[in-house]
């Protein structure tokens, strides 16, 4: 507890990018776990998606030491319950990934046509961009909190925001496209089959969305 202590001492985002650390290295697992799935490497992908499992625990247990060592006590440029706010919804990022990655475990895809795997792997890449942005952003908020909130930074800073908003909406795209593939072919599909499709693009969605919603808190962080 005492290293969170300190890290809130220099700067309080030191132990939120800490911990966003985690976060990207759950999504970029997850990335190279959906990558072996489209190839059809069944055995490894699982190795890979358990390891986002993993890491999930690692960010959730990160995220508990943080809340417990963020002491009233201690002087903030910005308010402990905005950090806090944040911090949850950083984490629902790697919570939204290890639901992907159990969806993956599920079962083989055999009969999948490679079209939907194209635009699931497309999506994921996608998914993962904005995730890797809210690290880039929450890297940005503490420079801008170092600069004494220069308008520079802060410039810099909205438009990594806007930048994970524009992948949102892109990523809605292709949830649409998977959603109508689903529904046009649902004499072709299976039921259980479906499900599993819109269950990993609901996920990976997911991940974009708890990135957009990390970025409104950023947003919110710096108007006040």
């Amino acid at each position: 507890m005492q290293v969170w202590s300190k890290l809130f001492a220099k700067s309080p985002f030191k132990p939120l990018i800490k911990h966003a650390e985690v976060v990207i290295q759950t999504v970029e697992t997850l990335e190279k776990a959906i990558e072996l799935w489209e190839r059809g490497e069944y055995e490894t992908m699982r190795e890979y998606a358990r390891k986002v499992d993993d890491l999930e625990d690692f960010a959730d247990r990160i995220k508990e030491e943080i809340r417990d060592s963020l002491s009233s006590k201690l002087f903030m440029p910005v308010n402990r319950g905005d950090i806090l706010r944040y911090l949850h919804m950083q984490d629902k990022i790697a919570d939204a990934a290890e639901d992907t990655a159990k969806w993956l475990l599920v079962k083989k895809p055999d009969g999948i046509p490679m079209e939907v795997k194209k635009c699931i792997s497309e999506m994921a890449g996608e998914s993962i961009k904005a995730a890797k942005l809210v690290y880039d952003a929450i890297v940005q908020m503490d420079i801008v909190i170092e600069s004494g909130f220069s308008e520079t930074e802060i410039k810099k800073e909205y438009e990594i925001v806007k930048a994970i908003e524009s992948v949102e909406n892109r990523i809605d795209d292709f949830d649409t496209k998977l959603m109508q593939y689903v529904f046009e072919h649902e004499e072709e599909i299976s039921w259980g089959m479906g499900m599993y499709i819109l269950n990993i693009a609901r996920t990976l969605s997911n991940i974009s969305d708890k990135a957009k919603d990390s970025a409104e808190r950023i947003r919110l962080m710096m108007n006040k």
